[in-house]
């Protein structure tokens, strides 16, 4: 069996082959010079024909492209060895094959790259999910977005960078337990409220024409779903000021320290119209204010619903509060802005009850009395919506006054002054009881009733 040198392929004359064999029924291996250069072939017969299969050029010298010696015969050896393992099989139409199964899977492999790519993270599911509050123009906004950016995304950022798709029971479960090991078992509910709602989204945003082109999450499910909510961590509100309680922050709120004008008639404005949410009042603006036809038109941005109109009617008490407000604030977008253009924070309106409350204890430090109970704007709601019902209003209009009422597809064509009367009469009974009071005088239950 002959072995060729570096020498002898190298003066291989043009158009002249020489081979080498493999050993019997190995084939062999094949240098052609054509036109200046050596190409080498592995060569085997297919019956009495033969087959050429290229390996590549030879090369001649060190700063030529190519194969040596030695790595033309380590070639056309493992092509000598396929061709035992495949029997008989072709070997030229097993390697075609093979190329093309190789080529289709290469696509296939880029294909699901690209998909993948399309893939939106657990990143990308909350950020779609605080977009679409935005747009939903809901209150919860800037808390949610805190939150899921604090509790998830910095304290998790490798299950962040998850697939939307790939995130388990578990890993929600870990970002819990987190938070309920720092004791804040409120917060751990929120949190998994949050995700649970931006599984949800995910689940529909697939399919709305509006986000076509943007990330799809195609989940299978909602992980979330199977997280024991803590129900013993939610407290039962139910703190009631007493009338003189009431009495006492009205008439006097603004005689605590640091408590300006604005925010004190903010905090009267919620109780002279029965009890509305701060945040409809702070966001309300001067066109809402009719003073002819004596009606402020709030926005109700709470719950799932679309944010929607809800029309107070005024009493004399709220008209001399506003006109107040106006005497200061007139020039500004609405009478709950600041002198920058901007609405009045909450962190704001929890500071006056903070302030009030130190304003009450140091009273009661002076007279040697025990600490004041605190309350809040929520406690105040609380508190209206029972004199209220103390005022003899029907539960329905009292739901109309306080904007419980106004959801689901029954209410999808509401006419927000549909019942603007049954408001004025309600928030006239309410006004009333109000009075009493204000005034310290003993409202009678009973003649209510009678009427």
């Amino acid at each position: 069996m002959t072995i060729l040198t570096d020498a002898e392929v190298r003066n291989i004359p043009d158009g002249k082959t020489r081979t080498e064999s493999l050993g019997r029924g190995n084939g062999a291996m094949l240098f052609w010079r054509e036109r200046g250069n050596v190409q080498c072939y592995y060569r085997y017969y297919s019956g009495n024909r033969p087959t050429l299969i290229h390996i590549g050029p030879f090369t001649e010298s060190k700063a030529d492209a190519g194969y040596s010696l030695k790595e033309c015969r380590e070639k056309a050896n493992d092509l000598a060895k396929t061709k035992r393992e495949i029997g008989k099989q072709d070997l030229k139409q097993y390697l075609e094959l093979e190329a093309e199964k190789a080529r289709l899977a290469q696509i296939e492999a880029q294909r699901q790259k690209e998909i993948e790519a399309t893939r939106g993270s657990l990143a990308d599911l909350i950020a779609g999910y605080i977009q679409q509050l935005e747009r939903d123009g809901k209150d919860s906004v800037k808390e949610a977005k805190r939150s899921m950016e604090k509790d998830v995304i910095q304290a998790y950022p490798a299950i962040a960078k998850k697939k939307a798709r790939d995130i388990s029971p578990d890993d929600i479960c870990d970002i819990i337990a987190t938070i309920v090991d720092r004791d804040a078992r409120v917060q751990a509910n929120r949190v998994r409220s949050l995700l649970h709602a931006a599984f949800q989204y995910g689940a529909h945003a697939d399919y709305d024409p509006a986000r076509r082109g943007n990330k799809r999450f195609n989940l299978e499910q909602n992980p979330v779903g199977l997280i024991k909510k803590d129900n013993a961590a939610e407290k039962t509100h139910d703190r009631v000021l007493s009338d003189h309680e009431l009495q006492d922050f009205y008439l006097n709120i603004h005689h605590s320290y640091k408590v300006g004008i604005i925010a004190a008639c903010l905090v009267r404005m919620m109780v002279a119209t029965a009890g509305q949410r701060p945040k409809m009042l702070i966001r309300s603006t001067w066109q809402d204010y009719d003073f002819e036809r004596r009606t402020i038109t709030l926005t109700e941005r709470k719950g799932r619903a679309k944010p929607r109109k809800h029309v107070i009617p005024f009493t004399a008490r709220a008209i001399r509060i506003m006109r107040i407000v106006q005497a200061h604030n007139s020039d500004l977008p609405g009478p709950f802005y600041t002198v920058g253009g901007k609405e009045m924070g909450l962190d704001s309106l929890k500071n006056v009850f903070k302030y009030w409350h130190n304003h009450r204890t140091n009273k009661a430090m002076e007279l040697n009395l025990p600490e004041p109970e605190k309350f809040t704007a929520r406690d105040i709601r609380r508190t209206i919506t029972n004199l209220i019902t103390d005022a003899g209003v029907r539960p329905e209009d009292n739901d109309q006054l306080q904007s419980h009422d106004q959801t689901g597809v029954v209410k999808k064509h509401y006419d927000r002054h549909h019942h603007l009367p049954r408001k004025r009469a309600a928030i006239r009974q309410y006004d009333r009881r109000l009075s009493y009071v204000l005034t310290g005088r003993k409202w009678d239950s009973q003649k209510t009733l009678q009427r």
